[in-house]
């Protein structure tokens, strides 16, 4: 158990506070009770635990060093709760009971949070309110603490200045590294712990000894995986049930133009090292990306998880919203991650979105994050995507707060010559080493494919492709020594097209209206077209 979080509750419980709020993950409840229970045994305090599960008073001790309950009978519940607040009987009872010591009481911050229209909820929540500075007022000079502990330690502004707050951090990769040889059953070398450690940040220490068991990280390689993959993947799922997110380690990706944002994050990629840290160069607060769907947002956050060897995390910012009152909540502890992870790209999909409301909430995520991106000292590149940006704050996109907009438009054609041949050479060999369209032909091609996007070059290229298959095998085949080869046409290319009705043609109006906003405050991604395909500085788009 990190030793720097008992010593600062237990600062606190010596300074005589009778209401300290503790925060603690629910897996890591055992170890940290055992802990509190091992520094209150050493201290000579008793250490006493109720939670509103069973309502029952329970002494922690330590025997032969594991944790035991032993049941307290100077507590009584009320066994017939006619009312709401016998549930919680307890806080009566450590305000007058000559019983010393420390109480952890686990279960009632639910009523401790943000206000709610439900009437019988709210007198709860207000009697267990006056309830707690009862009995701080009158505890104040005696020798008992109450710890309030949970996983949410979210206090309303009227009892929050009241109650001091310890949150559980997760793990450093030190501490994870002291911990690994407890529960490594090989003999591993420091330089292979260094690198589980760094596989296993982002989690607590029960995810990492679960993880370690369960998936029998416990030889370097194992069925020709390594210890640190099997780790990685481990954490890769656990990451996305725990925050709903996905976790990516930097892909192999191609990107089909966007040279002028490709350069920038190959300076980003300098600023990050220690010499530019040595010169008080910082990467910038955030990142955004303004255009109209399909033209390669999302894409080019990967492709800058390439560049800089950084992984990634995607959030979908307008999930957030979807969490009510827990929303805050769930934005605080994923920048908990996202700060320990430390060197990461933090890319908020579709951010737009999460501010369509126009509500409290909204305003409150905002803040949020621009605190969090103001004064975090991480590593972290925070990129976010947008189409629309009528829709964000004005805050968000002033100086100091995204530092960089690009707008990401319409690919021109040589762009949309390379996005083909990247998806071609996916299902056509001959286009992995050569070209075997003429000049003429990709001229046609491109023509026909005006105010198409990289998504919807995709879809044509694997609709030629599925058609092409069909074709060529109008039965089931078995037993083929050899695959014959798939050869796409310009044909099926352009017969593809004619089922693909593009939103920029689709929705003219609103995509027209996307790209002359993105323009008035973004940077181009993307310099003239120098193609031999090129149509000069004529706007094929008008």
């Amino acid at each position: 158990m990190n030793s720097g979080l008992i010593q600062e509750l237990f600062d606190l419980i010596h300074l005589k506070n009778p209401l300290i709020a503790l925060e603690s993950p629910l897996p890591e409840r055992v170890r940290l009770l055992t802990s509190i229970a091992r520094e209150s045994n050493a201290q000579a305090i008793n250490c006493y635990l109720w939670t509103l599960e069973d309502d029952h008073l329970h002494q922690l001790q330590i025997n032969e060093g594991e944790l035991t309950l032993r049941l307290v009978g100077e507590y009584q519940p009320i066994t017939a709760k006619s009312r709401r607040e016998h549930y919680f009987e307890i806080l009566r009872f450590w305000k007058t009971t000559n019983l010393e010591g420390i109480l952890i009481l686990e279960g009632i911050f639910p009523w401790l949070g943000t206000n709610t229209t439900d009437p019988d909820f709210f007198l709860t929540s207000e009697w267990i309110k006056s309830a707690l500075i009862n009995l701080k007022l009158y505890n104040r000079n005696s020798k008992k603490t109450a710890i309030l502990l949970g996983p949410n330690a979210s206090l309303s502004p009227d009892i929050a200045a009241q109650v001091p707050t310890v949150t559980q951090e997760l793990p450093t990769v030190e501490e994870i590294t002291a911990y690994l040889p407890q529960i490594l059953r090989e003999v591993y070398s420091e330089s292979e712990i260094h690198d589980l450690a760094i596989a296993a940040v982002g989690m607590y220490i029960a995810d990492i000894e679960y993880g370690v068991h369960e998936y029998g990280v416990h030889s370097v390689i194992t069925d020709n995986i390594t210890a640190v993959e099997k780790l990685s993947a481990y954490k890769i799922n656990l990451l996305k049930r725990v925050y709903n997110i996905e976790f990516l380690q930097p892909p192999a990706i191609e990107v089909g133009g966007l040279e002028l944002m490709q350069e920038s994050f190959k300076k980003y990629k300098r600023l990050t090292t220690p010499l530019a840290k040595a010169y008080n160069i910082r990467l910038p607060k955030g990142v955004l990306l303004v255009g109209p769907p399909g033209t390669g947002k999302s894409h080019s956050a990967k492709a800058c998880s390439q560049r800089l060897g950084a992984p990634l995390i995607i959030v979908e910012w307008g999930n957030f919203r979807s969490y009510g009152n827990l929303a805050e909540y769930k934005l605080k502890k994923l920048l908990g991650l996202v700060d320990r992870i430390n060197r990461i790209i933090f890319y908020l999909d579709d951010f737009d979105k999460g501010f369509a409301g126009e509500d409290d909430l909204s305003r409150r995520l905002a803040g949020m994050l621009l605190t969090w991106m103001q004064e975090r000292t991480s590593d972290v590149l925070i990129i976010a995507s947008a189409n629309n940006l009528d829709l964000l704050p004005p805050e968000l996109t002033r100086c100091g707060r995204f530092d960089e907009i690009f707008k990401v438009d319409l690919p021109n054609n040589g762009e949309r010559h390379k996005i083909f041949k990247i998806h071609l050479k996916r299902f056509d060999e001959r286009f992995r080493n050569g070209n075997p369209f003429t000049d003429e032909e990709w001229r046609r091609l491109l023509k026909e494919t005006q105010r198409c996007v990289g998504a919807e070059i995709q879809t044509i290229v694997e609709r030629a492709a599925a058609t092409t298959f069909c074709q060529m095998f109008p039965q089931d085949t078995f037993g083929l020594d050899e695959l014959p080869p798939l050869e796409i046409t310009l044909t099926s290319l352009l017969e593809a097209r004619k089922n693909i009705n593009p939103l920029a043609i689709r929705e003219a109006d609103k995509v027209e209206t996307m790209r002359n906003k993105a323009d008035l405050q973004g940077l181009p991604s993307s310099p003239v077209d120098s193609s031999m395909f090129s149509v000069g500085n004529v706007n094929i788009f008008g």
